[in-house]
């Protein structure tokens, strides 16, 4: 799909998702000679970013040591 597709797949601007291409965050399959060739983007792709994106539980705070010389 293009980019514009895929923009609105993911409820994004076009600009966006060139944003994202160019930083490695989502994958896509170039057509025509090198860097100037066309983007296209697969589903599977989106899928990856997706999956990569989900939200993840933040770590716990780390556990403060006893310190002997303070009572509580």
């Amino acid at each position: 799909m293009t980019a514009k597709v895929a923009a609105k797949k993911l409820e994004c601007s076009v600009s966006t998702v060139y944003a994202m291409v160019a930083a490695g965050k989502l994958r896509c399959v170039r057509i025509g000679l090198g860097r100037k060739g066309a983007i296209r983007i697969l589903d599977e792709h989106i899928e990856e970013y997706l999956k990569g994106a989900e939200p993840k539980t933040p770590p716990s705070p780390p556990s403060l040591p006893r310190l002997k010389h303070i009572t509580w």
